[in-house]
C-alpha cells in the first residue's frame, strides 16, 4: 500500500440545462420565466490521516462528480451539483499524466486541490434570455502517487541490517529475518528523544547491482527518498556483494541517483554495519576516507558506534527543523 501509483480519469460534474418557459398571462403575453441550471461539482483531492491506501481508487477509475440540475420554470434555479471529495493520504501527489507536470502535494491535514472543476450552468431565458445547456464539466487524466513522509531513509546493500538498526532505534515491529532481501516493502519507524521530540525513519527494500534490471524488489520506491532530509547508506562490513566499501557507497549511489538524479542534493551519511565481526576496519575507514563521504562504522548488535551516529542524525535533523 505504501507504494501506490495509480492513473485516473477525472471529470467534473455537468452543469445544468438553462431552462426555457413563460408566463402565459391573461392579456395573452408571453413572459420568459425559464431559470439557470446549477453548476456541476468539482472533483477534490484532500489529504487526511484517515484516508485508505490509495488501492482502493482502482476498483474506480474514472471519477466524475455529480451534475447540475436543470433550470425550472417560475425563475427556479437548479441546484449546484455536490462536489465529490476524495480523501487519500497525507503525501499524495498528484500529476498531469499527458506531462507528468505536478497539480500539487498534499502535505498538511486538510489541505486539499480542485483537480477537475464542475462546468457552468446554462442560461435560462429569463430577461429575454436565449435559453443555453450547461457546459461539460473539466475532464483531465492524473497520475496519483503516495510518496512516504520521513526524515531519514535507510537504504542499504542487501545483509547490511537496515531492519536491525531501524529496530533498535524506534521498536518497530519487524520480524527479526537475517537474510538479504528480507524487506520487500518500506518500513516505518519513530525514534523518539528528549521526552518530545522525534525523527522518523523509512527503512527502504535492500538495492544491489542487479536491482535497475529487475532483481530483487526492482527500484521504483526509490521515489519515496523525494521527501528525506537525509539518506542512510548502508553497507554490511563483510563486504558479501561488492569488492570493497568504496565499490558498495558507488553502487548504492549509482542506482538512487540514476533514478532521479535530483536525489544528489539530499544530504547522506555512509553507515557500515556488523564491524563486530572482528573484521580490519582500519581498512575500511581507508577506502572511505578517500571519498571524501561522512561515515560511521557501527554494530547494531552490540551498539557500538550507534550513538554517535545518532548524534550526528539529530544534529542534521534538527538544523532542517524537522523535530
Amino acid at each position: 500500500m505504501l507504494g501506490d501509483k495509480i492513473h485516473l480519469k477525472v471529470q467534473g460534474g455537468r452543469g445544468g440545462k438553462g431552462c426555457e418557459s413563460y408566463n402565459h398571462r391573461k392579456d395573452h403575453k408571453k413572459v420568459p420565466n425559464g431559470a439557470d441550471g446549477g453548476e456541476g461539482g468539482s472533483v477534490i483531492f484532500r489529504a487526511s490521516h484517515h484516508a485508505p491506501g490509495l488501492d482502493r481508487l482502482r476498483l474506480k477509475q474514472h471519477l466524475e462528480a455529480e451534475s447540475g440540475e436543470h433550470g425550472g420554470s417560475d425563475n427556479k434555479r437548479g441546484s449546484q451539483g455536490e462536489d465529490l471529495i476524495v480523501l487519500v493520504p497525507i503525501g499524495t501527489s498528484i500529476f498531469r499524466r499527458e506531462n507528468h507536470r505536478g497539480i500539487r502535494d498534499l502535505y498538511l491535514e486538510g489541505e486539499e486541490v480542485i483537480v477537475a472543476r464542475g462546468g457552468r450552468g446554462g442560461s435560462g431565458n429569463i430577461g429575454d434570455k436565449m435559453a443555453t445547456s450547461g457546459e461539460e464539466g473539466e475532464k483531465i487524466e492524473i497520475d496519483v502517487e503516495f510518496r512516504i513522509m520521513a526524515d531519514v531513509f535507510l537504504v542499504g546493500l542487501p545483509g547490511s541490517g537496515k531492519s536491525s538498526l531501524l529496530r533498535r532505534l524506534t521498536r518497530a515491529p519487524i520480524e527479526g529475518k537475517d537474510y538479504p532481501f528480507a524487506t520487500r516493502t518500506p518500513v516505518l519507524g519513530v525514534y523518539a528523544y528528549d521526552d518530545y521530540k522525534q525523527i522518523n525513519f523509512c527503512e527502504l527494500p535492500s538495492i544491489f547491482e542487479g536491482s535497475t534490471d529487475g532483481r530483487g524488489w526492482g527500484t521504483d520506491f526509490l521515489r519515496h527518498l523525494a521527501r528525506a532530509k537525509l539518506i542512510v547508506f548502508m553497507i554490511d562490513a563483510t563486504i558479501k556483494f561488492v569488492s570493497n566499501a568504496v565499490d558498495g557507497l558507488a553502487t548504492l549511489q549509482r542506482i538512487v541517483y540514476a533514478h532521479d538524479d535530483t536525489f544528489r542534493q539530499i544530504p547522506s551519511v555512509v553507515v557500515v554495519n556488523k564491524i563486530d565481526l572482528g573484521l580490519d576496519t582500519g581498512k575500511i575507514e581507508k577506502e572511505l576516507q578517500s571519498s571524501g563521504q561522512s561515515y560511521f562504522l557501527i554494530s547494531v548488535k552490540t551498539g557500538e558506534g550507534v550513538e554517535s551516529l545518532m548524534q550526528f542524525i539529530q544534529e542534521r535533523i534538527e538544523r532542517e527543523g524537522r523535530v
